[in-house]
C-alpha cells in the first residue's frame, strides 16, 4: 500500500509514520518506525482513535483504553503484542508488534475460489482458537476471570 507523502512525513512522539494500513469503525491503524538512539529502529503498528469518532463520544475513549489495557496483558504467541499506550499533542495511540505478511482476508482474495488447503484451514484455525482461548482465559492480577470476548475475529484480523 502506498502512503501519501503527508503521512510518511507525519510523527507521533518518536515514531514516524509510513503508511496507512487500514481504518476501523473507530481507529485507523499505520505502520511506523520507531526510531531510538543509536540509529536503532523497529518497525511497528500504531493503533489511532479516528478523530471523527473522538467528537463528544467519551465512550469511545473509554473502550480504546481499555482495550489497550487488556491488549498490554496478552502474551500469546498467536496473538500481536501490545508494546505501550502513549499521548500525543492530545492524539492517544497503542504501539504494536508489526507482524510481516498478509492477512487472511488478502490470502483468501488471491487464491480465489480454489481457496486454501484443508490442512492449511484446520491450522490456521487451530492457531487461532489457542490465542482466543488465552485471551479468554485471561484473569486480573488478583486471579479474578476478566471475561475478555475478542468482538472481530474476522479474516482481515487474521
Amino acid at each position: 500500500m502506498a502512503a501519501s507523502s503527508a503521512t510518511r512525513n507525519s510523527h507521533l512522539g518518536k515514531y514516524q509514520l509510513i503508511a496507512t494500513l487500514g481504518k476501523g469503525g473507530m481507529a485507523q491503524v499505520h505502520l511506523a518506525l520507531l526510531n531510538g538512539p543509536h540509529e536503532f529502529q523497529k518497525l511497528v503498528v500504531l493503533k489511532t482513535l479516528r478523530d471523527d469518532v473522538l467528537e463528544g463520544h467519551d465512550e469511545t475513549l473509554t473502550m480504546f483504553l481499555d482495550e489497550a489495557r487488556l491488549a498490554a496483558r496478552l502474551h500469546h504467541p498467536n496473538i500481536v503484542q501490545t508494546y505501550e499506550v502513549d499521548e500525543e499533542k492530545g492524539r492517544l495511540f497503542i504501539a504494536m508488534e508489526y507482524l510481516e505478511g498478509q492477512t487472511l482476508r488478502a490470502l483468501q482474495r488471491r487464491l480465489g475460489t480454489d481457496g486454501l488447503p484443508l490442512h492449511l484451514q484446520v491450522y490456521i484455525l487451530e492457531a487461532v482458537a489457542r490465542g482466543l482461548q488465552h485471551a479468554h482465559g485471561l484473569e486480573d492480577f488478583a486471579g479474578k476471570p476478566l471475561g475478555v470476548v475478542h468482538r472481530d475475529v474476522s479474516p482481515q484480523n487474521i
